[in-house]
């Protein structure tokens, strides 16, 4: 294992969680609408053909903040801008993509939506839909779901119980 420097890991420290060394840092967003629905993107690898629901988000860019991310990708990905609360759930995910291996970290925020219009002002080429959610039908579907385990950590989300500090909320 790599040592870090004290400065770099005085960057990279944010409640007590380093980003992983090579891995790409990523903002995501758990909207969730007055009716406790959660916005899932439906993304779709465009070699393999896979599928799966996705919440909004994507890579910091060079000096940004998760927290700038998430707001920018917010409003890039659904057209809302929305106040953005604090990191609940984070998560380390090294996946295949376009048939390349990829390492990823990311931190999760919650921004709660009164609107459910949904209009992009910049989509991702692989996002081929959109969904809102109730807990039941994600506890019900069959779909790929980033992260898997999203039906069973999402319910203190949807009732405005945050963890603090983050949980991890696995792949």
């Amino acid at each position: 294992m790599t040592e870090t420097s004290p400065k770099l890991q005085q960057l990279t420290r944010h409640m007590d969680h380093i980003i992983p060394s090579g891995a790409r840092a990523v903002a995501r967003v758990l909207v969730v609408s007055e009716r406790s629905r959660l916005l899932l993107l439906h993304a779709q690898d465009p070699l393999s053909g896979h599928r799966w629901w996705v919440s909004p988000g994507g890579g910091l860019k060079t000096g940004e903040t998760f927290e700038q991310a998430a707001q920018r990708e917010l409003q890039e990905e659904t057209g809302f801008l929305l106040p953005i609360s604090q990191c609940v759930w984070i998560r380390r995910h090294i996946y295949t993509w376009e048939g390349r291996r990829h390492d990823q970290y990311e931190r999760y925020f919650v921004a709660r939506s009164k609107g459910l219009t949904f209009a992009p002002l910049k989509a991702d080429s692989y996002v081929i839909g959109h969904r809102w959610w109730s807990l039941s039908e994600l506890e019900q579907s069959n779909e790929d779901f980033a992260p898997r385990r999203l039906a069973h950590v999402l319910p203190p989300i949807l009732i405005g119980e945050y963890p603090n500090p983050a949980i991890d909320c696995g792949v």
